[in-house]
């Protein structure tokens, strides 16, 4: 979360865009795993465009947070797919800092559960 918070204040916002995802990825990721030990093609995490169903399946989490965690999933995932893979799609300044305020909101959903 630390290298898309300083990409974001040194102008990089597609490489912040796509930190922040992985950031949130990793959260999510690292709870999943600890209900799930296989995943498709012999892959030690899921692949991303299953995450969402993961958090649906998989986690011991309200279904208001499950929701609150999926759209965030699906917004970040997109968001970083432009910012990687559509040099064409603007990724401004705003969409970098929704893009971190909403990585931050997946990393705190996992962080509150654990105190």
């Amino acid at each position: 979360m630390r290298s898309a918070e300083a990409l974001l204040r040194e102008g990089y916002f597609r490489s912040s865009v796509s930190r922040s995802y992985y950031a949130a990825y990793c959260a999510s990721t690292s709870e999943i795993v600890k209900n799930l030990s296989t995943f498709p093609n012999g892959w030690h995490n899921p692949p991303h465009e299953k995450v969402p169903g993961y958090i649906q399946n998989n986690l011991g989490v309200s279904q208001t947070g499950k929701n609150t965690l999926k759209r965030l999933m699906r917004i970040l995932r997109g968001f970083r797919e432009d910012a990687d893979y559509r040099p064409y799609r603007q990724v401004d300044i705003q969409a970098a800092r929704d893009c971190v305020r909403d990585a931050r909101r997946v990393q705190q959903e996992f962080w509150s559960r654990e105190t």
